[in-house]
């Protein structure tokens, strides 16, 4: 390579230019290297004509014609970003520093197509003269080959590496005024919800899908009532309800991804700087710092949809894990039955499993076991509680300056963890900033009179109503769970035991012990009786 350098300075004589010079000339002119090259392209996103592959490859075909150059040959990453990926991560700049072709210069458009930081610029560099090659940019009239083409090529890539960074703030404070702004700014529009056009202005807004939205609000009801993620998942098959692809069946993974977005409680998913693309807990905030919330959107309170989230956290139940992971037992009294043994100081709870093959519960400190008796817990519960009302369960709901306590107390709890994350002063300022904002905005909701509702959950009806109108081990256990706070087991004598003498090794801790057993038919007088007092 560096004889064919030499030989492209050499100034030969006026009768060789002339033509009519006599001698070795003519032999040193046939005899001079042809320089070799090879050329790469590269693009973020193919539908940019103005610098597409085609035209960046013609451009270097053209440079390289145009001074007589071989091209030894051509290496492309379409649809490839600079910015996140490294050229030596790259496929098509691998394939080329891996070319067995020799070649003395690689062909590029732009230095922005090789790379976008200056250590990336000056590591492909690194590995090019390695090869005893230079880059040569096409657009910029840089032959990196000389060691002054080296410098100017360096200083560029510095102005390429603050352009990139300029342009990604940009577009995140655009797409950060459109979001707050409501608008659609791209991405996969949430299960549930639609794309429509802007009716105050340009672009378009999110809006409930009216095909679609009632089957979320099913998901989230069911979830909050305790059910487990896998009923749902059945219950969406059975109903045929649509994926959101439209292809397929209903997975685990897909129900818990939509309740778990914070759409739901009209808050914008929002997590600047995320590379991974999995999305994270953080939501969109306002200028005070809180969630910006579209009314319109959700279904549910910021703080039920929080809870929701919690209880998802929460739950290690066997009822939360694939049918293909549960233990071949029953769950029905999970988590109810205690081992009443007196060595104990207070009882201690049974754990579910098999006892000489038969499915039952056993203590792990004592070693007392029983099995085969959920049929006697079953018909003692419908006994004392099968005519008795099954009372909904009520919620208090925040209204007024008091719902947006919770949404501080978040925010603040964020703030703590960002401040002793970051090392950035001018960071850490702005977050001290927010956070005394909020405490002052904090002590402003407290001194307003909160406004509270109760919302009942569930509906009113008798316990063995809902007992035969429950179709799973797990609404069972929810109906039991409302009656009973524990059933604890006693030692009983070795053997076969009747239906009445399992039912002696047990006591049933009642949530509400005086309303217990079958109501009694009234006599003909009382009836007589209540209808002269009406």
């Amino acid at each position: 390579m560096a004889a064919a350098r030499q030989l492209s300075k050499v100034v030969l004589p006026a009768c060789v230019q002339a033509g009519n010079c006599q001698g070795g000339y003519e032999v040193a002119l046939e005899s001079m290297p042809t320089r070799r090259c090879a050329i790469y392209a590269r693009i973020s996103v193919s539908s940019e004509e103005s610098v597409s592959i085609d035209r960046q490859i013609e451009s270097a075909e053209q440079y390289a014609a145009a001074r007589g150059w071989t091209v030894a040959g051509v290496f492309k990453d379409d649809g490839v970003s600079a910015t996140h990926n490294k050229p030596e991560d790259r496929a098509g700049w691998r394939a080329l520093l891996a070319s067995r072709e020799n070649f003395d210069a690689v062909i590029i458009w732009k230095i922005d197509r090789l790379a976008r930081r200056v250590i990336d610029f000056l590591h492909a560099d690194v590995a090019l003269q390695e090869r005893n090659a230079g880059i040569v940019a096409v657009e910029q009239s840089i032959d990196m080959t000389s060691a002054e083409g080296r410098m100017i090529a360096q200083v560029l890539a510095i102005f390429a590496e603050y352009e990139a960074a300029a342009i990604s703030a940009r577009v995140a404070a655009a797409r950060t005024h459109l979001l707050r702004s409501g608008r659609v700014v791209g991405g996969t529009v949430p299960y549930g919800y639609r794309s429509v056009p802007n009716p105050t202005g340009p672009g378009f807004v999110l809006a409930h899908d009216p095909e679609r939205i009632e089957y979320v609000r099913t998901m989230v009801k069911r979830t909050r009532e305790g059910r487990s993620i896998y009923s749902t998942v059945q219950w969406l098959d059975e109903m045929e309800a649509p994926t959101p692809t439209g292809r397929g069946s209903w997975v685990y993974s897909t129900v818990e991804r939509i309740l778990r977005h914070p759409i739901l409680a009209g808050m914008t998913a929002f997590n600047p700087g995320n590379a991974d693309k999995v999305r994270g807990q953080q939501v969109l905030p306002g200028e005070n710092g809180l969630p910006v919330v579209d009314e319109s959107l959700a279904i549910m309170t910021q703080a039920e949809w929080r809870a929701m989230v919690r209880q998802l956290d929460e739950r290690d139940t066997a009822q939360s894990k694939p049918v293909a992971l549960r233990a071949k037992t029953s769950g029905l009294l999970s988590g109810l039955v205690m081992c009443g043994d007196d060595r104990h100081g207070s009882p201690v709870r049974m754990w579910r499993g098999t006892i000489q093959g038969r499915p039952g519960y056993y203590c792990p400190e004592c070693s007392q076991a029983i099995s085969n008796f959920e049929h006697v817990v079953v018909q003692e519960f419908l006994r004392q509680k099968g005519e008795r009302v099954r009372w909904s369960v009520v919620e208090e709901v925040l209204e007024g300056g008091a719902a947006l306590i919770p949404e501080i107390e978040h925010r603040l709890d964020e703030l703590d963890t960002l401040l002793r994350q970051t090392r950035d002063r001018e960071e850490r300022a702005r977050l001290q900033d927010e956070q005394a904002r909020l405490l002052d905005l904090r002590d402003e909701k407290e001194a307003e009179a909160p406004v509270i509702r109760h919302v009942a959950t569930r509906g009113t009806q008798m316990f063995g109503e809902d007992w035969e109108q429950a179709e799973t081990d797990e609404e069972r256990r929810d109906i039991l769970g409302d009656a009973l706070h524990s059933i604890t087991v006693r030692r009983g004598r070795p053997g076969r035991r009747t239906d009445a003498q399992i039912l002696a090794r047990l006591t049933f801790d009642w949530k509400v012990p005086e309303d217990l057993g079958p109501i009694v038919a009234p006599t003909d007088e009382e009836l007589a009786s209540w209808a002269e007092e009406a």
